[in-house]
C-alpha cells in the first residue's frame, strides 16, 4: 500500500477527528449538507458513501471505512475497510491513517500498522502519535512522539508527555491537558491547593491526589506521599482510599510492609459492605503465597 510522503498533503482536512456517528446515512448528511435526503436504508448509504468515494471525496471514503471497520450500522467488512481507510490515507487523511494503523495491527500486520501510524502522526493525528509511545524504548523518541501529540491535542499524549519530563510535568503541559478535558491534570495543575484542602478534610481531594501521586501517570510518583494521602482520605470515610492504603502496605510499597495494618484495614471496608475489600481480606499474605516466600 502506497503512503504519501508526510507534508505533501494534510493541513486542513488531514487533522479532522473521526466522525462519532455510527450511522452512513448520518455521515452521508454531515459530508453533504446540501444533497438530497438520502435513502432511509443504510445500505444504501454506504453505495452513496461508496460513489462519493470513487468521485475522489476522501473523507467519504474514510467514514465508509471506518464503518465497515467497526460493523455497525453496516455489514462489518475487513477487507474494504482497510481498502477505503487506505485510499483515504492515501489521500491525507490523518485519522483515517491512524485507523488504518490500528486495524492492520489488530490483523497482526505489524509493520504496515507502524508505517500508518508513523504517517498518520506525522500529517497531524495526535492519537497515532500516542499511539507510537507503545512501540519505542527510546527515551528521546518517545519524548518527542509526546511533544507531538500534545501540539495535536490529544490529551493522552501531554498526559505522557507530562510524565517523562524530569523533576516533573511543566505547568504549561498540565495547563494544556487540564483544558483538554483531563481531570487528573487539572488535579495536578492545583496540587498544592488540594493537598491544603485535603489537610482541612476533603476527604474526596485526598483520595484524588493520592491517585495521581501512587501511580505517578501526571504526577512523580512518592508511594509514601500516597500513602499519607489515602490515610486521610480513609479517615475521612473514602473506603477506596483504605483499600489503596491496604495494598500498600502489604506488598511494602512506599511504606513499610505491614500485613497487620493492611488486614485491619481491610476488614473494616468489609464490614461496610465492600466486597472487593472482603475478596482481599481472603487472599493470603505476599510472603504466603507459594514461591514467594523464599524471595523468589
Amino acid at each position: 500500500m502506497g503512503f504519501v510522503p508526510a507534508l505533501a498533503l494534510a493541513l486542513a482536512a488531514a487533522a479532522v477527528p473521526p466522525p462519532d456517528s455510527e450511522s452512513a446515512c448520518a455521515s452521508y448528511r454531515e459530508l453533504f449538507p446540501g444533497a438530497p435526503a438520502p435513502p432511509a436504508s443504510e445500505a444504501a448509504c454506504g453505495e452513496l458513501l461508496s460513489e462519493a468515494c470513487d468521485a475522489g471525496r476522501r473523507l467519504a471514503c474514510a467514514e465508509l471505512g471506518l464503518l465497515l471497520e467497526e460493523g455497525g450500522a453496516l455489514h462489518r467488512d475487513g477487507p474494504r475497510a482497510l481498502q477505503f481507510l487506505g485510499r483515504a490515507c492515501d489521500a491525507g487523511v490523518a485519522w483515517a491513517c491512524a485507523e488504518l494503523g490500528l486495524a492492520l495491527l489488530r490483523r497482526g500486520e505489524a509493520e504496515l500498522g507502524r508505517e500508518a501510524l508513523r504517517e498518520a502522526c506525522a500529517i497531524g493525528s495526535g492519537p497515532a502519535c500516542t499511539a507510537r509511545l507503545a512501540d519505542t524504548s527510546d527515551p528521546g523518541l518517545a519524548r518527542t512522539l509526546a511533544e507531538r501529540a500534545c501540539d495535536l491535542g490529544d490529551v493522552e499524549g501531554c498526559l505522557a508527555l507530562a510524565a517523562r519530563t524530569p523533576g516533573g510535568p511543566a505547568p504549561e503541559t498540565l495547563e494544556r491537558a487540564c483544558r483538554l478535558g483531563s481531570a487528573d491534570a487539572c488535579t495536578a495543575l492545583s496540587a498544592a491547593a488540594v493537598e491544603e484542602r485535603c489537610r482541612a478534610g476533603d476527604a474526596a481531594g485526598c483520595l484524588r491526589l493520592g491517585v495521581l501521586v501512587e501511580e505517578g501517570r501526571v504526577l512523580v510518583p512518592d508511594g509514601a506521599r500516597a500513602a499519607g494521602l489515602y490515610a486521610r482520605a480513609c479517615g475521612g470515610g473514602r473506603d477506596e482510599a483504605c483499600l489503596r492504603l491496604a495494598r500498600l502496605h502489604r506488598f511494602g510499597a512506599g511504606v513499610p510492609r505491614d500485613e497487620t495494618r493492611a488486614r485491619s484495614l481491610l476488614a473494616a471496608a468489609c464490614a461496610r459492605g465492600r466486597e472487593d475489600a472482603c475478596r482481599l481480606l481472603e487472599e493470603p499474605a505476599e510472603e504466603e503465597r507459594p514461591g514467594r516466600g523464599d524471595g523468589q
